[in-house]
Formats: structure tokens, C-alpha cells, sequence
């Protein structure tokens, strides 16, 4: 990668982090609404922003989750995984919107190993209604960052930047 996308994946990695202090309290836990979340949808426009995004969450979880080590590897690789499942699933799909549909689909289905590991870790004792929380606090997180992020597209232009 060129230096222009590791400041640019750095500054998003910076801005997740930021982003989610203020509501630290909603950003963990069986209910949650991680707002950052919604930056998840960068990587419409540009795979590489997926870098940035993983690096706020690994930070976001390395200094503020209660859970440690547990979110540092099921927290973190939920994003992993969701990206890489993103990817494979819209290689083909050209309509942003219909890409950040998916992307909030998959992100949430994928939340499943939120909730193992707040079983794993004794938080909750069920998983069932525990994933459903999850599943829901992420699909309502990124289904609103969709016009947020399309909006901010049209004076920012998302693909260009990163590009460039």
C-alpha cells in the first residue's frame, strides 16, 4: 500500500476508536449499538479500508473492552471473517447500496461469535436470545450507516481518496 492509504487507514482506525469511546457503555455487552460500526460500509467503495476499520476495532477492544483477551480474538475476528465473507459475496455486484445491504447482513449474521464469547465468558447464559441481540444492535447500527456513509461519499468521495 502506498502511504496515503495507511494514513487514511490509520486516521479510520483513529476515528472507530474515537467514535465509540463516547458510548462505550452501548459498545459492549449483549445489547449493544457500536455506532462505529457503520465505517464497516468503507469497504464498498475500497478493500483496503478494511484495514483501517479492523485497526480501530483491535484498538477499540485492546483499550476499552471489559471482556480482554476474549473480544481481543472473537471481537476481532468477527471482523475479519465478516469482511473476507463481504468480499467474496459481492465481487460481482456493482450497486453500492445493494453492497451495503449485504455488508450489514453479513456483519450481523457473523455476530454469532459476539455472542459465543459472551457465553464463553459467563456475561450471558443464553445463546440464542443473546445472538439476537447482537445480531440486532449491528444490523440497526450499519442499516443507518448506510445514508450516513453515502452521504458523506458525495463530499468525500470514499473511492478516489483511497485510490489516489
Amino acid at each position: 500500500m502506498k502511504t496515503k492509504q495507511w494514513v487514511l487507514n490509520g486516521i479510520i482506525g483513529a476515528l472507530y476508536a474515537a467514535i465509540t469511546l463516547p458510548f462505550a457503555p452501548l459498545a459492549f455487552g449483549a445489547v449493544q449499538f457500536r455506532f462505529a460500526e457503520m465505517l464497516n460500509h468503507l469497504a464498498v467503495f475500497n478493500k483496503k479500508y478494511a484495514y483501517g476499520v479492523t485497526a480501530g476495532v483491535i484498538l477499540t477492544n485492546l483499550i476499552l473492552s471489559p471482556f480482554g483477551i476474549y473480544d481481543w480474538i472473537l471481537g476481532v475476528g468477527h471482523t475479519i471473517v465478516s469482511f473476507l465473507v463481504f468480499f467474496t459475496l459481492t465481487r460481482h455486484i456493482k450497486s453500492p447500496v445493494k453492497k451495503m445491504v449485504i455488508n450489514a447482513l453479513v456483519f450481523s449474521v457473523f455476530s454469532f461469535m459476539i455472542a459465543l464469547m459472551l457465553l464463553l465468558i459467563g456475561a450471558e447464559a443464553v445463546f440464542w436470545y443473546t445472538y439476537l441481540t447482537v445480531f440486532l444492535g449491528q444490523f440497526a447500527t450499519m442499516m443507518l450507516g448506510i445514508p450516513v456513509i453515502l452521504l458523506l461519499d458525495k463530499s468525500v468521495n470514499f473511492r478516489k481518496q483511497m485510490e489516489s
